[in-house]
């Protein structure tokens, strides 16, 4: 059985968050799940997925134009520890966020993937 439960996230790093924002509020028109000051703007796309677009000075180690792509699993710290045990680069240890536990690691071509585990909404 898969530890991964869903794609969940599709993270952009941007160099104008409000350009790009704009580009996609009002071109693509999604729902907007989030516009806060000094947070992720945050788009709902099919199947319940996010389109997160970030600030270049939010984000860890990335550039404009950079892609994390984001997963749920059922328990961010052993899925971390799973990850160590196979020697994946832990590029950010698990933390907590108002929406749940999240810990990021690296794929083989140094690509961030988040994984998350959501508390119930």
């Amino acid at each position: 059985m898969s530890d991964v439960a869903k794609f969940s996230i599709v993270m952009l790093v941007c160099s104008d968050l409000v350009r790009s924002r704009d580009f996609y509020r009002d071109v693509l028109r999604p729902p907007v799940r989030q516009d806060l000051p000094k947070r992720p703007v945050r788009f709902e796309l099919c199947g319940g997925a996010i389109l997160s677009l970030h600030r270049k000075s939010d984000v860890l180690a990335v550039r404009p134009g950079s892609l994390q792509l984001g997963f749920n699993v059922e328990d961010v710290d052993r899925f971390v520890a799973d990850c160590v045990a196979r020697g994946v680069p832990v590029f950010q240890d698990p933390y907590d966020e108002p929406f749940g536990r999240i810990a990021i690691v690296g794929d083989p071509d140094g690509y961030p993937v988040q994984v998350a585990t959501l508390v119930n909404r």
